[in-house]
């Protein structure tokens, strides 16, 4: 786990349209990749990656308060969480939303937003587990209208703080230091 490059975000995008397809069992979107590529462009908290021989095996995208469109300005967005779907079932996703919060605490927020489709019931059980909780009514996926809940963690990611430094990236801004996450 280690924070991403500028190189990298074109592989983050690939993997984030490659495994919408596998958890919808549909077909690469162009329309996908370009949301995902325009979430890139959101000023960003930080980009963790988790890269092995084999390449990149998933990564966490989080981007300033606000950018997750729901009025908290106080908790920095979880805008885009994949694993590749041959690494999936491994305890990847939940070290890579351990180390986004841990990410999202030491730029200065106290918690973190995400959203979820209502039916994507593996990503509903590890965000529970994360310390994350709904907030809200549903409202529809932008793009394929499924409906969509927003979840946020208790101040301090619902979890002990941790002391170790966590990772950012190129583009991350920090809001201070603190005691150290999509659709």
């Amino acid at each position: 786990m280690r924070a991403a490059t500028e190189d990298e975000v074109p592989a983050c995008v690939d993997l984030w349209v490659t495994a919408v397809a596998a958890r919808d069992g549909v077909r690469e979107s162009e329309a996908v990749r370009q949301r995902a590529a325009a979430e890139f462009t959101v000023p960003r908290v930080a980009l963790v990656v988790a890269v092995d021989d084999a390449g990149l095996g998933g990564f966490a995208l989080v981007t300033d308060p606000g950018s997750g469109v729901t009025g908290d300005l106080d908790a920095a967005y979880l805008s885009l969480l994949a694993v590749d779907p041959r690494a999936q079932g491994r305890g990847l996703g939940r070290s890579l939303i351990g180390a986004a919060v841990d990410a999202a605490e030491c730029a200065g927020h106290r918690r973190c937003l995400l959203h979820v489709l209502d039916d994507n019931a593996p990503a509903l059980l590890l965000y529970r587990s994360a310390g994350f909780h709904p907030v809200g009514a549903a409202f529809p996926h932008a793009l394929s209208g499924r409906p969509t809940r927003a979840w946020v963690t208790a101040a301090s990611g619902g979890r002990p703080q941790r002391s170790a430094t966590a990772p950012t990236s190129p583009g991350a801004r920090s809001a201070g230091t603190a005691a150290a996450t999509g659709s």
